[in-house]
């Protein structure tokens, strides 16, 4: 047999025949040495009599020569022959052959030439991957390629691919005319042709980081490396009230709406009014306000008591005041404005400083003594009212109480330069919206199924149809993201920006389904159950927010005819940073409400990140070090706890393994040391290579002594000019607010110090003839003397510090010596 064919008629015609026989199909016995073969023949194969040596086995790889040693009929199976061989094959292809004797190859009488013949494998058993069915060796007949362009992209080129086709194919067919049905097919392919190659093309370029148009895309290539894309922050403001005289208890509700001043209107406006209306149609800048507030004509302004002294001021850093009167509304969590409404120097109020605002969130209030009555000043007998403030909110600046007014203003004593004020109302950049439809749930389009009408295929045992396509998208924008309000944080923390390692601000969206059931809004649904209710916020590159929902298995889906609505709040970004004075008026009925403003300017509104920062910053997401192995690593990482100021690692052999040594220069606001060098240990351990251990210790402080001899001008007070170089060489801040030049914060591991710095500070203090240094050394070896050098080297975990503490010489001595002048 030499032919391969896919039909197979010989058995047939031979069956047909009365006298021939034949081989039909041959098997392995189920034996475990693979050595006996059942031969199955057309008919009866007892009137061939066929022996062991009309028996030929051909073929093999490893294993030939395989000799049949025995041919007997198979017991209860008719016209089979059982055969047994010496030895079992391989896993190679062999051929058994039937002749009429061992002197030639011809077939037994009547035995079929084409069927004396068969191929068979002694592994046929054995469990196999593909398919046994042979395949059409024959090639299909060759047809000519259409010329066809392949470049061609949009509608004209389609439509003239297709005419150009025609005219091959049917060339007695010329119509172009645009009423005729085939051109009419030809146009709508060429159309459905161009909005599918659109949507190849969409399809490529929005694969890639650096193609992607829509900002969605770019979203979601970024959380494939861990890169959350910033959508922004709402801005945050203090509102502060004015209330008719001698009216208290007025409470201003949560969500009160507060707009921009327009001149000439009231404080509050009545919400259902046309001009309300009018207002919001046409604003862009609407604010909330967050919490809800009792307000008092007793808050509108509050004097500072200065205890019978003029010429008085809060100095910066202060976080503690005596107000005038028995402030009884007042209470711990509640907020003062401290803020400069005169000018210092002229008693005018429109020569205050309206930079010298802060607000401040008590935390103590003490305005009657142990008996119950009320404190006064035993000289005056005014009742004062002693308060505390958290020190995260201590004033940034020196805040002058009463002053002495300049010459041209008669040099008059100015009280009441600066005032405290209460009704403060935390508000921020959002505009409440009613609920909207989403939409329905629809069904997906159909898709073609294997097996049905028109196909080749067989039909599949089952196909889960796809999910519905949801994909709904809010009517208003900007959506609003913002940090929950903490009504006991201090009060300057209000308008600061996110920290970095704070929680991510949170769209202000709420969603429920036809059944009442809420749906939650999820920075991702990949780790969401099945069976949560959970959506996640994308924001298209034209600001509008589209919600997308899980898919059965990273959340529910929504299920068909489900239906949607949505309730939320637009304004984000920086657009919500206005300035001070900016707004002006509540949406409120009570016209007892006689002024509304914002002292300080809306702050922490932060707009999402753009496209092309996206493409910028995503891909550094893989530059992110999650092992630390250089000494460098180790410092770096230990410095990114807010309670570090500066750390540095060092790698040590420790007898017997390499130990990486953390020096910690604490921050003034951290834990103690022991505290803080756990914490630290055990962040760090996350890091640290396999081999090394870990230990902390605090830095190695190096006190110096910094001596100047100064020669005063003349006419100038010797402690006048004392007081004021000591004003600037201090550790804490300066009346401007600025650090001293002893701060701590000045100096640095391993850092340098120079003289030149301090002579040169010293000599613009007024008053000051010249400045010469007389000592600078380490206070730990007072042996050397660098005043000649001008500097002072330090070794790399020393850190230099000049305190001036009497209480620690070891951390920094100052002298001054003054002469001249009186």
């Amino acid at each position: 047999m030499i032919y391969f064919c896919a039909a197979r008629n010989r058995r047939t015609q031979a069956l047909a025949h009365k006298a021939l026989n034949g081989i039909d199909y041959l098997e392995i016995a189920d034996t475990p040495d693979q050595t006996r073969l059942l031969v199955t023949f057309l008919r009866n194969p007892a009137p061939l009599a066929i022996t062991p040596d009309q028996v030929v086995i051909l073929g093999g790889e490893s294993v030939t020569n395989i000799r049949v040693v025995s041919v007997q009929p198979a017991v209860g199976v008719p016209a089979t022959l059982r055969m047994t061989v010496d030895k079992a094959g391989d896993f190679s292809t062999y051929s058994l052959l039937l002749r009429a004797n061992n002197a030639t190859t011809e077939p037994p009488v009547n035995v079929d030439p084409a069927l004396a013949v068969i191929e068979f494998s002694f592994k046929a058993g054995c469990p196999v991957s593909g398919d046994c069915n042979p395949v059409v060796c024959c090639p299909p007949p060759f047809v000519d390629a259409p010329d066809i362009n392949y470049l061609a992209k949009d509608y004209p080129s389609f439509v003239q691919i297709m005419l150009d086709r025609m005219a091959v194919l049917v060339p007695d067919w010329t119509e172009r005319h645009a009423a005729d049905l085939g051109v009419a097919l030809v146009e709508v392919l060429a159309f459905v042709g161009d909005h599918l190659s659109y949507r190849q093309d969409a399809v490529g370029t929005e694969a890639y980081l650096g193609t992607a148009r829509s900002r969605i895309s770019l979203r979601r290539h970024a959380r494939l490396v861990d890169y959350r894309v910033d959508e922004g922050e709402n801005a945050r403001v203090w509102i502060q009230a004015q209330i008719q005289c001698g009216v208290e208890g007025i409470v201003l509700p949560v969500d009160t709406l507060i707009l921009s001043r327009v001149a000439g209107l009231p404080a509050a406006l009545d919400p259902n009014g046309p001009v309300a209306m009018q207002l919001l149609q046409h604003e862009t800048v609407v604010f909330s306000t967050l919490a809800a507030a009792t307000l008092g004509a007793s808050q509108n302004s509050i004097r500072f008591h200065t205890w019978s002294d003029d010429a008085c001021c809060l100095p910066s850093g202060a976080t503690t005041a005596t107000l005038k009167g028995h402030l009884s509304s007042l209470s711990a969590g509640s907020v003062l404005l401290f803020e400069e409404i005169l000018g210092p120097l002229t008693g005018a109020p429109e020569d205050a400083d309206r930079t010298r605002r802060c607000v401040v969130r008590l935390t103590s209030v003490h305005h009657t003594d142990r008996f119950g009555n009320a404190v006064t000043d035993p000289v005056t007998g005014e009742a004062v009212t002693d308060v505390t403030w958290d020190p995260a909110d201590a004033l940034p600046f020196a805040l002058c109480i009463s002053s002495v007014a300049d010459k041209d203003h008669g040099s008059a004593l100015i009280h009441d330069v600066s005032a405290a004020c209460g009704n403060m109302v935390p508000a921020d950049h959002r505009k409440p919206g009613d609920w909207e439809d989403l939409g329905v749930v629809r069904a997906p389009p159909p898709t073609p199924v294997a097996g049905a009408a028109g196909t080749c295929a067989a039909p599949a045992a089952q196909i889960m149809p796809p999910r519905p396509v949801y994909f709904p998208a809010l009517s208003r924008a900007p959506l609003t993201f913002a940090r929950d309000f903490d009504g006991a944080a201090p009060a300057s923390v209000l308008g600061r920006p996110s920290a970095l390692n704070a929680p991510p601000p949170k769209p202000k969206i709420e969603v429920e389904d036809d059944g009442g059931n809420a749906w939650q809004p999820e920075p991702d649904l990949l780790g969401l159950h099945h069976l949560d209710r959970g959506f996640t916020i994308e924001i298209e590159r034209d600001g509008m927010a589209h919600l997308r929902f899980g898919d059965g298995e990273y959340g529910m889906a929504p299920a068909k005819d489900q239906s949607f609505r949505a309730r939320y709040r637009t304004g984000n970004g920086t657009a919500g940073n206005v300035g001070a004075d900016s707004l002006g008026h509540a949406l409120n009925t009570d016209s007892r409400i006689t002024a509304i403003r914002n002292p300080l300017p809306a702050a922490g509104g932060r707009d999402p990140d753009t496209m092309e920062m996206i493409r910028q910053f995503a891909p550094w997401r893989f530059r992110t070090q999650l092992r630390a192995i250089t000494e460098a690593d180790y410092g770096s990482a230990a410095a990114l706890d807010p309670a570090i100021r500066a750390a540095r690692g060092t790698l040590r052999w420790t007898g017997s393994w390499r130990t990486a040594f953390v020096t910690i220069d604490p921050a003034p606001s951290a834990p103690a040391p022991a505290a803080l060098a756990a914490s630290t240990l055990a962040r760090l351990d996350l890091l640290r290579m396999a081999g090394v251990d870990l230990a902390a210790e605090p830095a190695f402080i190096v006190g110096l002594r910094l001596a100047l001899a100064i020669c005063l001008k003349p006419h100038y007070a010797r402690s006048d000019v004392e007081a004021a170089l000591r004003r600037v060489f201090t550790t804490g801040p300066t009346p401007s607010g600025k650090p001293g030049l002893l701060d701590p914060a000045n100096f640095g591991f391993g850092q340098a110090v120079y003289l030149s710095p301090f002579i040169a500070a010293a000599q613009r203090v007024d008053g000051i003839a010249s400045v010469r240094a007389t000592a600078f050394q380490r206070v730990d070896d007072p042996a050397t003397d660098a005043t000649a050098a001008g500097r002072l080297a330090m070794q790399r975990l020393e850190i230099p510090r000049i305190d001036n503490d009497p209480s620690r010489p070891d951390r920094g001595i100052l002298e001054l010596a003054l002469e001249g002048s009186r």
